[in-house]
């Protein structure tokens, strides 16, 4: 392909170097005391690439159990992404600046497979990029895919498709006789979202997220100096290069036909991939990635800020979860509902607690209604457990598992 008649965004920094690899001189040893993250002679012994990328991540970042087995699991599986008919994204979240983002978006950069980390990406740039490279793309300062504007819309589009496989966006191009040609240009390829706060719901909807908080005082993690970094990275890379070479036709075998049935469609279409690789690469780490998916697409569905009528199904579902009985009066529903203190519920009617009449509106979508209920001899407008169950069957993912205990 010709070069590109444009800038290619703003690359954050030059590609990685390759350092070579001599096996009789090993690193020196971890300054963190830790299992040898610097001393460590990465093989493609399948467990042991999962654990190598795990502890990296584990290493320089601040963040909840299980999310640093979810980077190790998807930094390897870009190594082998268009073995799966969709793949997810990742978004890197954080309520404000300074929790690590940037961090994470390096650690990635060292270990997925073409990385290409940018900001102010145009949306032809950005098919264009996506079309010649195959990269990982890493999009930095992410908040501009929230605007209005003809160019925020038109890089929604294209990501919101290029998460499956064979999607294609039409563009004109011209054809070298002052005239236009009609092209169709990829739009699949892994990708980072990095941004402040959250994503449009459409976007969010495609993606693992990943939480960062600002590290507490009592929270440790080494120094990151990337051009130690980067050396101590390259032999777990090159890993990971030639475990996707030599277990493409594995991982292609175990995709087919597999599915996550403890997760709805979407969310178990996301993570599918993440399963396979894990089923061949630490199979031991299962039961362990099955907890941290239910938990996340559990927190997922309760934050769709977008449908508030979700965030109650869930909300109304855990007040149930808690009662002996399968019925409750409008009244007594309410004031659970509105003691939440992280919900939305106490300043929901314009600066007031949800009341009857904005409960009943928001449940009647989903096929609820109120009724005469008796509890003991009170009788009163309120709900039936019984009511729920389709719409939590059909809009809620199944019950979090226990939470994670801390690293």
């Amino acid at each position: 392909m010709s070069a590109l008649p444009f800038a290619p965004g703003r690359p954050i920094r030059p590609p990685l170097r390759v350092v070579p690899i001599d096996g009789a001189n090993p690193s020196p040893a971890s300054p963190d005391g830790g299992r040898g993250s610097d001393n460590t002679k990465a093989s493609t012994n399948s467990p042991s690439i999962v654990d190598d990328l795990e502890h990296q991540f584990r290493r320089f970042l601040a963040i909840d159990a299980g999310q640093p087995l979810v980077l190790a699991l998807w930094s390897l599986a870009t190594h082998i992404y268009d073995s799966f008919d969709a793949f997810p994204y990742l978004a890197i979240t954080s309520p404000t600046k300074r929790c690590g983002k940037t961090r994470a978006a390096e650690l990635l950069e060292l270990f997925c497979a073409s990385p290409f980390r940018t900001v102010g990406m145009t949306p032809a740039v950005l098919f264009r990029s996506i079309e010649q490279d195959r990269p990982t793309l890493i999009v930095d300062e992410a908040e501009s895919l929230r605007g209005s504007d003809e160019r925020s819309s038109a890089l929604r589009e294209i990501l919101n498709a290029g998460y499956r496989r064979g999607q294609k966006v039409r563009r004109c191009q011209g054809d070298g006789k002052g005239g236009q040609t009609l092209r169709d240009f990829e739009t699949y390829c892994p990708k980072v979202l990095v941004l402040i706060r959250k994503l449009p719901d459409t976007l969010a909807d495609r993606t693992i997220a990943i939480s960062m908080r600002r590290r507490s005082v009592t929270e440790r993690v080494d120094r990151f100096i990337v051009a130690q970094v980067e050396i101590q990275a390259a032999p777990i890379r090159q890993a990971c290069e030639q475990w996707a070479s030599t277990h493409i036709p594995e991982v292609v075998n175990a995709y087919q036909g597999k599915d996550l049935r403890f997760l709805q469609d979407r969310e178990a279409e996301l993570w599918l991939p993440l399963f396979v690789v894990c089923e061949l690469a630490a199979p031991h780490r299962l039961a362990e990635l099955e907890t941290i998916a239910r938990k996340l697409a559990h927190e997922k569905a309760a934050d769709e800020s977008g449908d508030m009528g979700i965030r109650l199904l869930a909300d109304v579902r855990d007040i149930f979860t808690r009662s002996s009985t399968g019925r409750v009066h409008t009244q007594s529903l309410l004031s659970d509902l509105n003691h939440i203190e992280e919900a939305p519920w106490q300043e929901y009617c314009g600066g007031k607690a949800l009341n009857a009449r904005a409960l009943a509106r928001l449940l009647h979508p989903f096929g609820v209604w109120p009724q005469d209920i008796r509890i003991g001899p009170a009788v009163a407008k309120g709900y039936m457990l019984e009511s729920f169950k389709d719409a939590f069957a059909r809009y809620l993912p199944p019950a979090s598992a226990t939470p994670l205990q801390g690293q």
